[in-house]
């Protein structure tokens, strides 16, 4: 086209100059909303990635866990109207977080994470708690913390918090909470995700 403009009638090269701009905007224009389009289809692409990888990073910081500890929990079951609740929030793979808080406790003397199922008693893996006289009677909060590789103990000890996890995932562990009264543990709960 740009040869026919030249051997046109017009002699006047501003003239051949305002034609070849126009029919430079006119290609220009035939491509401008394809490039708008790719280019609105990268970012939204770059978007989506970014909020996906957010997402899983919240997830990997923020999995939690939460254990119900009542009398009726503990085997055999305890007469008590106690009652609690502990939360566990995984900070990676190499710590968890925790908070115990009880209603109703008196002369409380430990409190800690079991090895078992429901319905069976196991061993101590993490001592969320630990007086060195029974405590008063408490309704609020008893301990917090985070617990480490170096906290684990028993079946647990020298293995990884990550392994705790895996365990706490699978339904295998509890909270018991001991008193003076009764010594093999007044309020339980087996501890399962947060849904």
């Amino acid at each position: 086209m740009k040869a026919a403009v030249y051997r046109g009638h017009s002699k006047d090269p501003r003239q051949v100059v305002k034609i070849l701009n126009v029919l430079e905007y006119y290609q220009f224009a035939m491509y401008k909303p394809k490039i708008l389009v790719l280019g609105l289809a990268i970012a939204i692409s770059i978007f989506s990635l970014a909020y996906t990888n957010l997402a899983i990073a919240q997830t990997e910081q923020t999995e939690g866990f939460t254990a119900a500890l009542s009398g009726g929990e503990e085997v055999p079951p305890v007469d008590t109207t106690a009652t609690g609740v502990a939360s566990f929030t995984v900070m990676g793979e190499e710590s968890v977080k925790y908070d115990v808080n009880v209603t109703g406790m008196d002369k409380v003397t430990a409190a800690h994470i079991h090895s078992a199922p429901k319905g069976e008693n196991g061993e101590v893996v993490v001592t969320l708690f630990k007086a060195d006289s029974p405590t008063g009677e408490i309704s609020g909060s008893l301990a917090n913390g985070t617990i480490t590789n170096s906290t684990l103990e028993g079946d647990m000890q020298g293995l990884a918090v990550i392994d705790l996890i895996k365990a706490m995932e699978r339904g295998e562990t509890y909270v018991n909470v001991h008193t003076e009264e009764n010594p093999n543990g007044e309020i339980r709960g087996q501890i399962s995700a947060v849904k």
